[in-house]
C-alpha cells in the first residue's frame, strides 16, 4: 500500500509531538459509483502514530477529522456506520459525528507515551462518498512535554477519492543499479482516464500516453517519481508513485559536506571559485622526485620538464670545487615569470619555485669560470603523486626555448665570459 504523505494545516499551530503515518485500504481509495441506489464504496484509514524522541509525551486525547458529506473534499457520505478503534491500552473510541470526528481518550486525564513506542489506529467500514476529489484528514493530539500547558498539535494528510476504473500501479525501475552516466528503463501499469508526469531532479516529463521511459546518462543515485492526476480540476486527485536508482560511484553536488573520516581522490580534485582552509595538520606534498643531477657542463646547461601535476621544483646548486666561480640558476615558463638565483664563489644556492599542472618549464644554470667542478640538482616534489617528465629541447615551445637561451647570453655577458656561443649554451 503507498503512504500518504502528512502536511502541517496552519503556520502558526504548535508543532506535533507525536508523528503519524497514513495508509488506506483499498489503495487507492475508490468513490461511491454516482447513482444513488447503488451501494456506497467501503474504505479503512489505518494510521499508526509513535513517539520517536528520547523524552515522554503527555496526551490528554488524540482526534481525527474525517469530513462526511456529499461534496468532493468530503471523504465520508456519514459516519454513522464506521468504527474505530486504537491499540493503546485502556484508551475509548467514541464518534463525534457534530465535528466529523473519532476521539480517542485514555482511562487517566492524560497518559504519557515514552520514547519508540508505537500505536495504531484503525478507522474501518468508511462509506466513502460518491464525489471524486480530495478530502483533508486532520489527526489532533493535545499533548505536552514536562510540565508545559497541554496544546492542540494537528497534523494533516490529503486522501484521494478516485474513479472507479482509475489505476496507476507497478512502477519498475531496470536495472536498479548502474554505472555512473548509465540508463535505466522505467516501465509501469496505469488507466486512461487520467493526465501522468513522471518526475526527477528538476525535470517533468509528461508521460500521459506512454507507459514505459528510458532515461539515459544518470549520474548521480535518483529517486523518480510517477504522479497521476484525475477528477475535477478544481478538486484533483493525485497518486504518487516512487522508484530509487542507485549509481555507482555517483556526481555529487552538496551545499555543505562534513566528512569525519578519511578523504580519497583518485582523480583532479578543483575548487573554484572558493578557499580550501585547513585548520589541523595536512598532508598534500608527494615524495621527492630526483629529476637530474651532475656536474654543470661547460659555462651553462638546461634541461626541459613538462608538469603532470601542479608541485615544486627544487634546485640545488653546489660550487665548493670550483675556484671562486659565481653564477645564476633560473627557473621559467612562458606563463609563469622566471625565478632567478645568484650564488658568489664557494656559497650553496637552493632555488624553490612552484609550478603548476600542464606547464612546460625550464631549468637553466650558469657560472662565469670555466675552473673547477660546480655540482648542480633538480629535485620534484608534486602536491599528490603526480610525476614530472623531461622533455627535448626540440619539443619545447620556441618562446620558452628563446627565453631560456637568452638568459644564458645574457649573464655570460654580464659576467664578461670569452667562451664561444656553443660553449655558452651547451646542454641546452
Amino acid at each position: 500500500m503507498a503512504l500518504v504523505s502528512s502536511t502541517r494545516t496552519t503556520d502558526t499551530a504548535a508543532e506535533p509531538l507525536l508523528s503519524f503515518d497514513l495508509t488506506t485500504r483499498p489503495d487507492p481509495l475508490k468513490a461511491s459509483p454516482e447513482n444513488p441506489s447503488v451501494p456506497e464504496e467501503k474504505g479503512e484509514l489505518i494510521i499508526v502514530g509513535a513517539r520517536r524522541h528520547r523524552d515522554p509525551v503527555d496526551v490528554e486525547w488524540i482526534r481525527v477529522k474525517v469530513p462526511a458529506g456529499t461534496m468532493a473534499p468530503d471523504l465520508a457520505g456519514n459516519l454513522t456506520s464506521a468504527t474505530a478503534r486504537i491499540s493503546l491500552d485502556g484508551w475509548t473510541p467514541h464518534v463525534d459525528e457534530s465535528s466529523d470526528e473519532f476521539v480517542f481518550t485514555p482511562a487517566a486525564d492524560h497518559e504519557t507515551i515514552g520514547p519508540d513506542i508505537g500505536f495504531t489506529i484503525q478507522l474501518s467500514q468508511i462509506p466513502i462518498n460518491r464525489k471524486v476529489g480530495t478530502a483533508p484528514i486532520t489527526v489532533t493530539e493535545r499533548s505536552r512535554t514536562g510540565q508545559s500547558a497541554f496544546q492542540d498539535r494537528p497534523t494533516a494528510f490529503d486522501v484521494g477519492k478516485f474513479p472507479a476504473d482509475f489505476y496507476l500501479r507497478n512502477l519498475i525501475a531496470n536495472p536498479l543499479v548502474i554505472n555512473n552516466g548509465g540508463e535505466i528503463t522505467l516501465t509501469w501499469e496505469r488507466s486512461t482516464n487520467a493526465t501522468y508526469e513522471l518526475l526527477h531532479g528538476a525535470t517533468s516529463l509528461n508521460v500521459t500516453n506512454e507507459t514505459t521511459r528510458t532515461i539515459t546518462n544518470v549520474t548521480s543515485d535518483t529517486t523518480f517519481y510517477l504522479r497521476g492526476t484525475t477528477g475535477d480540476p478544481t478538486n484533483p486527485v493525485v497518486r504518487v508513485l516512487t522508484v530509487q536508482v542507485t549509481v555507482l560511484k555517483p556526481d555529487l553536488h552538496v551545499r555543505n559536506l562534513t566528512v569525519s573520516g578519511a578523504i580519497a581522490a583518485h582523480g583532479d580534485v578543483t575548487i573554484s571559485p572558493g578557499t580550501l582552509t585547513v585548520s589541523g595538520p595536512a598532508d598534500l606534498m608527494g615524495r621527492q622526485i630526483p629529476l637530474h643531477a651532475g656536474l654543470l657542463s661547460g659555462l651553462g646547461e638546461g634541461k626541459y620538464f613538462v608538469a603532470e601535476t601542479s608541485g615544486i621544483v627544487i634546485v640545488f646548486v653546489d660550487p665548493r670545487f670550483s675556484r671562486s666561480a659565481t653564477g645564476m640558476v633560473q627557473v621559467g615558463s612562458i606563463s609563469q615569470s622566471s625565478v632567478v638565483e645568484e650564488w658568489v664563489d664557494f656559497s650553496i644556492a637552493t632555488l624553490v619555485t612552484p609550478m603548476k599542472k600542464g606547464l612546460n618549464f625550464s631549468v637553466h644554470c650558469g657560472r662565469s669560470s670555466w675552473e673547477g667542478d660546480v655540482r648542480w640538482s633538480i629535485y620534484w616534489m608534486p602536491f599528490g603523486s603526480g610525476t614530472c617528465t623531461e622533455i627535448y629541447p626540440e619539443d619545447v615551445e620556441p618562446e620558452l626555448k628563446e627565453m631560456s637561451e637568452k638568459f644564458l647570453q645574457d649573464f655570460s655577458v654580464a659576467s664578461g665570459d670569452s667562451g664561444t656561443q656553443d660553449d655558452r649554451t651547451r646542454g641546452s
